[in-house]
């Protein structure tokens, strides 16, 4: 069973309204109940005394002269009293003078006496001033007892319509007081709920409740006025990372023979996908990759591995790391980052890629399936990458290898992350692999730049809401 102080307030008031006003008037009817049956027997007791004075006063001169007969004629009227149960004179010497019902055989000592069920009064009986005798009379308390059984109806129907009364009366106090609070409490759910600091609660009154809603109003606006503020220096940081960012990602693919371009769509302000394009020797090395989710730290992961992939793409005396080698150093100085200095359990999937003039591309590394539009036969081929994420081990040569394809005249390469295919629409159906090859086929004769700015403004749309991944697409069309 629930504590009372785990009740609502309006339990709580209602519970206090109503205990309040049935112990008061409790208290009053029983009072007025003791009173009553006081004030009552003692009436009676008064107006029996009275009767024994009277019956008294008029058998005096017969106790007087011994005349029995008289005396109980005298009793006898008492039989138009239907309380009085009992009477008797006794004479001078206590004996038993005249009777009526049942009484005792000599006269009582002490005056009058009350009891539960009877009441008894005992006086003496003058004559000429000297007493004579002793008058005893005996009434019961069955008028006592009704009266005390009406007032208790009485009692019953006052506190039926008092409670009723007080249980409406309560029901209207209560309101007036939990009323407020009770939109006190809506306006923090809702503002727990929606984070909307721009409710304000109604103040009713100027008491100790309205004193908590402009306090809680009051601190709505602050907190209101402090995340804007927040909020803003938010937006500012998140621009700046940024531009950042973008700042270090390639502007211009100048390759001869090749018309390529690349694009990263974050799901962020700071996305977690990774192109870079970097020329060398004749040819140009080309990097895409993903960390595992986005935002800040994904952010500073990419801009890590762009940071070692422009170191590793230099020649180090003469000699030229194939795609494998490149991916394996990576990984290493990836591995020592993400896990001893960064103390992260994310990864990175990427493939590395080294194109030649001649159309000659090598490639090695773990990332989405890599398509191919083959301009001689008008399909689109499928080539799978394979290896293991940069960042689950230190050392991943093992199953680390190189792969080469040859990029004929018209022939595009498009590499792309998985915010691409796994973008899902309202029905939650995928983007999936097969749009993304259609969409190759279908804007194969446009240049690179529209190639990878409408697939992945198509990508975008294709999200129901607020993209969920980030989408970045590279496409190498041979010229």
């Amino acid at each position: 069973m629930a504590r009372f102080r785990d009740f609502s307030i309006r339990t709580k008031l209602m519970s206090g309204f109503m205990l309040t006003s049935l112990v008061a008037l409790l208290l009053t009817v029983f009072a007025l109940a003791a009173y009553d049956r006081f004030a009552f027997r003692r009436e009676i007791l008064h107006d029996v005394d009275t009767l024994a004075g009277i019956i008294g006063e008029n058998a005096a001169q017969f106790v007087a002269f011994n005349d029995r007969q008289s005396t109980t004629d005298i009793l006898a009227a008492l039989g138009t009293q239907p309380n009085i149960i009992a009477a008797a004179i006794y004479d001078n010497d206590r004996r038993l003078f005249a009777a009526r019902g049942d009484v005792p055989r000599s006269a009582p000592v002490g005056g009058p006496m009350i009891f539960n069920d009877y009441i008894s009064v005992s006086r003496p009986v003058l004559f000429k001033g000297a007493r004579v005798g002793t008058v005893f009379i005996k009434s019961d308390t069955k008028e006592v007892r009704e009266r005390a059984a009406r007032f208790a109806e009485l009692a019953a129907l006052v506190l039926v319509g008092a409670t009723f009364v007080a249980l409406l009366l309560a029901a209207l106090f209560q309101r007036a007081i939990s009323r407020p609070i009770h939109k006190l409490l809506d306006a923090e759910k809702q503002v727990s709920r929606d984070k909307d600091y721009g409710i304000r609660v109604e103040k009713e009154a100027d008491d100790e409740v309205g004193a908590l809603i402009d306090g809680f109003n009051e601190m709505l606006g602050e907190i209101r006025t402090r995340d804007a503020e927040i909020i803003e220096r938010h937006n500012q940081e998140m621009a700046l990372a940024r531009s950042i960012q973008t700042s270090v990602l390639p502007r211009t693919f100048e390759l001869p023979g090749y018309d390529i371009s690349a694009i990263m769509l974050p799901a962020e302000e700071v996305g977690g996908d990774f192109y870079e394009f970097r020329r060398t020797n004749g040819g140009a090395w080309l990097g895409v990759g993903d960390v595992t989710g986005h935002g800040v730290t994904s952010g500073l992961i990419m801009m890590m591995a762009q940071s070692m992939f422009t170191l590793l793409c230099e020649q180090r005396n003469g000699h030229q790391p194939t795609p494998s080698e490149f991916v394996n150093l990576l990984n290493r100085a990836m591995f020592y980052n993400l896990r001893s200095r960064l103390d992260q359990d994310k990864f990175m999937t990427m493939v590395i890629a080294r194109i030649e003039s001649d159309g000659r591309m090598t490639f090695a590394g773990a990332h989405t399936d890599l398509l191919i539009w083959r301009a001689a036969s008008g399909t689109v081929e499928r080539i799978g990458t394979e290896g293991l994420w940069l960042g689950v081990a230190d050392d991943i040569a093992h199953v680390t290898a190189d792969r080469s394809i040859n990029l004929g005249r018209g022939d595009i390469a498009l590499f792309h992350t998985d915010g691409v295919t796994e973008a899902r629409n309202a029905d939650g159906e995928c983007f999936d692999i097969d749009r993304l090859t259609e969409h190759l086929a279908r804007m194969q004769g446009e240049r690179a730049v529209d190639i990878v700015a409408g697939i992945a403004d198509a990508a975008w749309n294709w999200w129901a809401g607020t993209p969920k991944d980030d989408v970045s697409l590279m496409a190498v069309k041979r010229e």
